[in-house]
């Protein structure tokens, strides 16, 4: 039981700290080493509460107007829901999720813009 323990916590690790390498960055005019986000970015400010029992909330950033899509993935690697797209508004907003009907477990939390991929990690008790 302890290696398995051992093992989600590296893999939650590993896949926080490529989440966070993962950046979408497009150069500015000018010199040439001054970088902006792209138009089209949008972050993943917070996702609360995590653990989660039912609900969880994602506060998301993004420049531009557009949609993403919301996948919940298991610890397998297999899609276990993909949620209708969500419509994002320049700025910040914010999105409820119901996991009421998943098992307690770990849960790897998918958000795609256009060909933007970020990731976060979610425990559902």
């Amino acid at each position: 039981m302890k290696t398995i323990f051992t093992f989600l916590f590296i893999l939650s690790i590993g896949i926080s700290s490529y989440a966070q390498r993962t950046t979408f960055a497009s150069l500015k005019p000018g010199n040439g080493t001054e970088k902006a986000l792209d138009a089209q970015s949008f972050s993943i400010d917070k996702v609360y509460p995590n653990p989660a029992k039912d609900l969880i909330t994602l506060d998301l950033q993004s420049a531009q107007p557009g949609t993403i899509q919301v996948t919940l993935i298991n610890i397998l690697g297999t899609e276990v829901k993909k949620w209708n797209e969500f419509y994002l508004n320049p700025g910040e907003q914010k999105i409820k999720l119901d996991l009421s009907e998943f098992k307690s477990g770990v849960y790897i939390l998918k958000i795609v813009k256009q060909d933007q991929v970020k990731t976060q990690v979610i425990k559902k008790n």
